[in-house]
Formats: structure tokens, C-alpha cells, sequence
């Protein structure tokens, strides 16, 4: 029981830590409508936030096998402070070539902070909750995601875009100055790591979570172009920052009630959940550009936060559960590469085609590459790795 407490008084701490500091990360979803306002064009906002996804391409994976090794916890501070100050050095930027410097910087920070906050979390769940875990801590950063581009959106439209950075990246680093005291526990467990067995069992984790795995690239494409390109898509079509500050948090408060609805998605199948979850993703790609109202793109953007919402704790959830103990951050570091593959094609592809093209044919081609996810889900068979480790083959299918 004391063990128990002490397991759910530590989940506590780090949601705590993920939500606070998700209220200032949540601003780069204003960095689109910025670029916007200096000039910038769909191609440039491509550009832009494609920038920001490349370390995502190659370092959670790295980041997440040296969690595994070292202090987990202590990396996961200094990705805080890390993207606290380039939220700084982005209040003071007037360029758009400064925004791609800036972009630079939070993908290198982003590349630590989200594959060590998520294997902190399943580090410290039971292997049967880490699904529930999961869409737990996607409430906590969906919950910053949703109250930060509100309250940025309002500060961009009274005192303008760089003093909304600027209050992004104070709460930021206040936050990874109380994470310090609060998240005081070792990201390590077991300090043997049992080294012989990491790498009998990671090309067996690799090729056991493969289609799911490769399905994070038409999720971070879609993910992408929301957060890079819709933005600037919205200010177009005539709303205001503050608008699409609404829309972003409608966007994040839908994602907010399917993760807290995870375990029951959970017990319907979570390839089963995600793979259903793709199919009405690519329904409302289609609709959008049918109507370019608030009304009509706050119901799209709804819809899309649902999609997302199970999608997310669904995949991290089945992938944690099926890595070791020993290699939990290399698996969730690999999720989060290759989902950042996804997430830096994502923009400059959609980008190019919203510019050469047209924009409505970007959001057909969306959901083209929606659908294309959905094979891939239902072809993972999730042999258990920690069977793999001890028998060193795949264990039989029942």
C-alpha cells in the first residue's frame, strides 16, 4: 500500500510539472499566426514548422535510450528550462528568419522533454494502467495546451506577439524552477539496465511494434499541419488572434475529454480505438474547406481534438506496455522520432501544396494520408517484448 502511494504521490508531481509547463509551451501554437503578421506565406509556415520537427526526426530515440542509462529526471528538468528560454529569445524576435533560429531551439527542447515526461509516467504506473497513465498525463499537458493559447491569443491581440512570448517563457521557467524541488525522485530503476538484454530485445521491440509505430507518420503529418499551418490557414479567412486562440483551445479541450476517457477506449482495443479514430479524422479533413466560419471550423477542430484525443493515449499506452522495463525510454523515444518524421513532413508538404495548389486540396491529401494509417494499426499483433527478452523469438500468437 505505502509503495502504492508513493507510486501515485509521484504521478502527481510530474502531471503537475507537465501541466504547468504546457500553459507556456502552448504558445508556439501562436508562432504560425506571428509568422503570419510579419509576412510570412503557406510555404514559410511550412518551412517554419518543419524547422522546429527536424531534432524531433533523430533525438527523442537518443534521448530516451540515455534516460534509460542516466538520471531521467534531471533530463527532463534542464528540456524545461530549455524551452523556457528559447520562448525568451522569441519575445525578442522580429524577423521571420529569427522565428526559424527560435524553432531551432524548442525542437531540441521538445525532443527532451516529451519522450522523458512520458517515460516518467510509465516509469512510475503499473504495467496494467499504463494506458489509463497516459491519457492521465495527456489531460495534464492537454489541459496547459488548452488555458495557454486562450490566454496567449488574448495577450497577443492587447499587447502584441512578443510580449505573449514573453509571459510564455516566465511561466515556463517558474515552472522548472518548482519542478526542481517538487520531481526530486531518480528517473533510474535498477542500475544494471540489464545491458546484455537491450540489445537482444531492441530489434525484437522495433520489429514487434512496427505498423504501429509506422502509423505515428500520417498521425504527426495531420498533427503538424494543425499546429503549423491552420493557424495561419484561420487568420486568412479573416478571424483574429484571439480566435484563433479559441479555436486552438477547442481544439485542446476536445483532446482533454477522450483522454480522460482512455481506459474505456482502452478496453475496446487500442489499435481497434486508434484505427476507427483515423477513419473519422479523414471525414473531417474533408470538410473543412467547405466552410470557413468560426462556428464551422470551431465544430472541425472539436472533432479533430476528439480524433487525437484517442489516438495519442491509445498508441504510447500499447507501445509502453509492450517494452521493457529496461528499455521503456528508448520505446517511447522511438515513438516520439518517428513521430517527429511525420511532424516535419508534415508542414512543408501540406505548405506546398495550400501554396502552389490550392489550400483545399492540402486538406484532401490529409486525409488521404489519414486513411493510410489505418492498415497499419490493424496489422500489429503486439507480441509481448519481455516474452521476446527471456525466449529471444516472438512468443505464439494465440
Amino acid at each position: 500500500m505505502q509503495a502504492h502511494d508513493s507510486a501515485a504521490s509521484e504521478l502527481r508531481r510530474i502531471y503537475l510539472s507537465v501541466f504547468f509547463a504546457s500553459i507556456g509551451l502552448a504558445y508556439v501554437y501562436l508562432i504560425p499566426a506571428f509568422a503570419e503578421a510579419l509576412g510570412a506565406d503557406y510555404l514559410q509556415l511550412g518551412f517554419i514548422g518543419t524547422v522546429r520537427s527536424l531534432p524531433y526526426m533523430f533525438l527523442p530515440a537518443i534521448v530516451g535510450y540515455l534516460g534509460d542509462r542516466f538520471d531521467r529526471s534531471r533530463l527532463y528538468l534542464l528540456s524545461i528550462f530549455a524551452t523556457g528560454a528559447a520562448m525568451l529569445v522569441l519575445a525578442w524576435t522580429r524577423t521571420i528568419n529569427g522565428i526559424v533560429l527560435v524553432q531551432v531551439l524548442l525542437g531540441i527542447g521538445f525532443s527532451l522533454f516529451w519522450p522523458l515526461s512520458e517515460a516518467l509516467v510509465s516509469d512510475a504506473a503499473p504495467l496494467r494502467r499504463r494506458t489509463a497513465a497516459m491519457g492521465t498525463y495527456g489531460v495534464a499537458w492537454a489541459s496547459g495546451f488548452l488555458i495557454g493559447p486562450l490566454f496567449g491569443g488574448l495577450i497577443a491581440d492587447r499587447a502584441g506577439f512578443q510580449t505573449s512570448f514573453l509571459v510564455a517563457g516566465i511561466v515556463v521557467l517558474m515552472t522548472a524552477g518548482a519542478s526542481v524541488a517538487a520531481i526530486h525522485r531518480s528517473g533510474k530503476r535498477g542500475e544494471s539496465h540489464q545491458r546484455g538484454t537491450f540489445a537482444k530485445t531492441g530489434m525484437g521491440l522495433v520489429s514487434n511494434l512496427l505498423p504501429v509505430l509506422l502509423a505515428q507518420i500520417p498521425y504527426g503529418i495531420v498533427f503538424a499541419f494543425i499546429a503549423s499551418i491552420f493557424p495561419g490557414y484561420a487568420i486568412q479567412s479573416g478571424l483574429t488572434p484571439f480566435e484563433v486562440g479559441i479555436l486552438v483551445s477547442s481544439f485542446s479541450f476536445a483532446r482533454i475529454v477522450m483522454f480522460s476517457l482512455s481506459g474505456t477506449f482502452e478496453r475496446f482495443g487500442e489499435r481497434k480505438s486508434a484505427a476507427l479514430a483515423f477513419v473519422a479524422m479523414a471525414l473531417v479533413l474533408i470538410l473543412i474547406p467547405l466552410n470557413g466560419s468560426l462556428l464551422a471550423l470551431l465544430a472541425d477542430m472539436c472533432a479533430l481534438g476528439f480524433c487525437i484525443g484517442i489516438i495519442y493515449p491509445q498508441t504510447v499506452g500499447y507501445i509502453c506496455k509492450h517494452a521493457p522495463s529496461a528499455s521503456l525510454g528508448f520505446a517511447v523515444g522511438l515513438y516520439e522520432t518517428i513521430f517527429g518524421i511525420g511532424f516535419a513532413i508534415g508542414p512543408i508538404t501540406s505548405g506546398f501544396v495550400a501554396q502552389s495548389i490550392s489550400p483545399n486540396l492540402a486538406y484532401l491529401v490529409l486525409a488521404a494520408i489519414a486513411v493510410s494509417a489505418i492498415p497499419l494499426l490493424l496489422l500489429s499483433k503486439g507480441n509481448s517484448i519481455e516474452q521476446i527478452a527471456r525466449t529471444g523469438k516472438k512468443a505464439p500468437r494465440a
